[in-house]
């Protein structure tokens, strides 16, 4: 009897998009960061700019594990694709078949 899977192996479960976008969002706030902490065009305090930092610095960290995310499930799409087309894994009736 097979296992029924939830999803796919060449499902990468839009990390992709993910960590580009917190990646990109965490790059904006360390550029607010550091225009505020070196010109202070708005004039927020200093715990406000911290605070920014420490989202900055979270964010750009939830998308560099993102990113492994998306290596891995690519490494894993194309093992699941070696599989699928390596016939030294076929049965004897799925060879007959095939002939």
């Amino acid at each position: 009897m097979t296992k029924k899977h939830l999803f796919s192996a060449h499902s990468d479960l839009k990390t992709g998009f993910l960590c580009r976008f917190f990646l990109i969002l965490g790059c904006i706030l360390f550029l607010l960061y550091a225009v505020e902490a070196l010109l202070h065009p708005l004039g927020l305090g200093e715990t406000t700019t911290g605070t920014i930092l420490a989202f900055a610095i979270l964010i750009l960290g939830l998308g560099c594990i993102l990113y492994f995310f998306s290596c891995q499930f690519s490494k894993l799409s194309q093992i699941a694709k070696e599989i699928e087309n390596d016939e030294s894994l076929l049965d004897e009736d799925e060879l007959i078949k095939d002939q």
